[in-house]
């Protein structure tokens, strides 16, 4: 890479880097899930505000860290078409990437099917409006992922985030940059752009909050939105605090698919926090969870039992609540149910005959949970 490159004045944070090993983790298990067993006739990839494609130590950006990620999850056995879309604002930026790009392809050759879009000098709106919009609507089938990564909170008008997150199989993944809305929520020239961002004017009911009050309205206004407004059935939010313990933004994935929902939450989970920053999840502030190398299973053993105290349900009805409820996922309450099991607090009522104590081979197996406050304690 040409060391006069606009890319050499990016230095690499902790947060972003572990932004960028989310984005990889996420996208080495969403592309050859969509790539293999169905009938699909493209997959299409959007990064709203991409960047240089590396930084200043040669790190790649995310766009680098997309293309690695198809070719590295498919081992070069793409079988239907591939569309990456790179849109960039800044001509020198934008001029960067095209080399970053350029230079990508000379050392790893991209098959013929993978096509490579630079949408530069446009805004994220201005590309989706006039280019990208087109892509998805002559393929309406086609899986869709988007990063919108923007420096600060105009150009990702909510109307664009629904269009996309309405379209089956497609996930978004939106970096909410908090310190600096929060800062600027109240300034008399951005009044249109807030309300762009939040597909309503509720926001304005925060100018006489304060601190952590008017922290959780606004986050919660926003998950709501893409609830309501942007038509998700699936919303998480996950928080990064940097090393004085201050939010410095949330990210918001959105979906309405629920292997898609559990295949972040994974690649959440797998964040290695380093550089003094800290990753949680955040959906409910109340019941933020951090993510660490292993999970607190005492956490999520209190809200299987808070959940089904005094019921009976299925495995599958465990597993879909650990999934759809919980900052969890499925890998994790196994153990916890064999906890609960050892312990006394449930017991199977339809077991088969070979089943091993502690063992959850089969969803429809039905469970027995005691009432809410007895046998919980680890």
């Amino acid at each position: 890479m040409p060391d006069d490159l606009t890319a050499a004045s990016w230095e690499l944070a902790a947060h972003t880097a572990a932004k960028l090993e989310i984005l990889g983790a996420y996208l080495r298990a969403w592309f050859p899930i969509l790539s293999h067993g169905r009938n699909f006739e493209r997959i299409i990839y959007i990064d709203g505000f991409a960047g240089p494609g590396r930084y200043k130590g040669g790190e790649d950006g995310s766009p680098i860290v997309a293309l690695k990620a198809a070719l590295a999850a498919l081992n070069g056995q793409i079988t239907i078409p591939y569309e990456f879309h790179f849109v960039e604002l800044d001509r020198g930026i934008a001029e960067a990437l095209i080399a970053n790009i350029k230079h990508f392809k000379q050392h790893r050759a991209l098959p013929a099917n993978m096509t490579v879009f630079v949408h530069d000098q446009m805004t994220f709106e201005q590309a989706y409006q006039q280019r990208i919009r087109v892509r998805l609507e002559a393929s309406p089938r086609a899986p869709a992922f988007a990063l919108v990564d923007p420096f600060g909170w105009t150009g990702i008008p909510m109307s664009i985030l629904g269009e996309m997150v309405r379209r089956p199989s497609t996930e978004i993944l939106v970096n909410f940059m908090f310190e600096e809305i929060n800062r600027f929520l109240f300034h008399p020239d951005q009044v249109a752009n807030f309300d762009a961002l939040f597909a309503c004017a509720d926001w304005r009911r925060g100018s006489e909050m304060r601190g952590l009050t008017r922290k959780r309205f606004i986050h919660d206004l926003y998950r709501d939105q893409l609830r309501r407004a942007a038509g998700a059935r699936y919303v998480r939010s996950f928080e990064m605090r940097n090393e004085r313990d201050v939010c410095d933004y949330f990210l918001y994935f959105a979906s309405s698919n629920r292997l898609g929902l559990e295949k972040m939450k994974e690649a959440m989970w797998k964040v290695d926090p380093a550089g003094g920053f800290t990753f949680s999840d955040a959906t409910i502030l109340d019941q933020a969870v951090l993510f660490q190398p292993e999970p607190d299973r005492r956490a999520l053993r209190l809200l299987i039992a808070e959940r089904f105290a005094g019921r009976r349900a299925a495995v599958g009805q465990v597993e879909a609540f650990v999934i759809e409820d919980t900052p969890f996922h499925a890998g994790h309450y196994r153990k916890v149910l064999a906890a609960m099991e050892k312990d006394g607090a449930i017991q199977p009522t339809n077991p088969p005959s070979n089943r091993r104590k502690g063992t959850y081979p089969d969803a429809s197996l039905v469970l027995e949970f005691l009432s809410q406050g007895r046998k919980v304690a680890s």
